[in-house]
């Protein structure tokens, strides 16, 4: 999105009308500020469009960092195959937790 050509002005002019026609209810109903918003609407869901995946770009980077950061699991997981019982073919078989923590 960093090559998408949008006026950064008109994406502001847009939020700010956009936002004081939220809060002062008679501006929605005045003709020129029905032209402004339209008129700026695309700008403005460019710029939005473009800061949202950035944001979404910084959260990802700080996920990888903290799994990264993680130390792997205490615990390992053992699946056992169905002995043959009703229950266990329609569930599976039983599964253990064997946790890898020693004591020095």
């Amino acid at each position: 999105m960093k090559n998408s050509k949008y006026n950064f002005w008109f994406a502001i002019l847009y939020e700010v009308i956009n936002d004081l026609s939220n809060h002062f209810k008679s501006l929605k109903k005045n003709k020129i500020v029905k032209l402004i918003l339209a008129y700026c609407k695309h700008d403005w869901i460019l710029w939005k469009v473009e800061s949202t995946l950035k944001d979404v770009d910084e959260q990802v980077e700080e996920i990888k960092k903290t799994w990264e950061e993680a130390e792997s699991p205490k615990y390992s997981v053992i699946e056992h195959e169905p002995d043959g019982s009703k229950a266990q073919e329609l569930l599976g078989g039983a599964i253990e937790i064997k946790s890898n923590f020693r004591r020095d």
